[in-house]
């Protein structure tokens, strides 16, 4: 028995074996898990401080054209390369002052600042 393709099936199969090969569409990166979110743009970070409690989470999203790095000064955290739209968490478990850059733009600089979470 032969089946028989309507020109609408016709059309939505030839979509189908056309579009096979491609994968679907990346959502954009949710900050719903983190506390803060950092954005990389204009070869900067913004904000370029933000302070969290220690056990919370910043995003790091990088909306600039060219690949950028989180890197902390002392190398406790390190984000490896960040392409265009690609983002990275980091959970910070102690409190302090961490100072960060981009390891591939020097001069990119920011800080996270990690305080203790009040007593209620």
């Amino acid at each position: 028995m032969k089946a028989i393709l309507s020109p609408l099936s016709g059309a939505v199969l030839a979509l189908f074996v056309a579009t096979a090969g491609f994968a679907a569409p990346t959502p954009a990166p949710s900050d719903a898990a983190a506390d803060a979110v950092v954005h990389i743009a204009n070869y900067a970070f913004k904000p370029p401080s933000v302070t969290i409690h220690t056990g919370q989470t910043v995003l790091f999203v990088n909306d600039d054209g060219d690949a950028h790095t989180v890197t902390a000064n002392d190398k406790s955290f390190d984000s490896g390369g960040l392409d265009t739209h690609e983002s990275w968490k980091h959970t910070f478990t102690k409190a302090g002052r961490y100072e960060y850059f981009c390891a591939l733009h020097p001069y990119m600089k920011a800080v996270v600042i990690v305080t203790a979470p009040s007593a209620n």
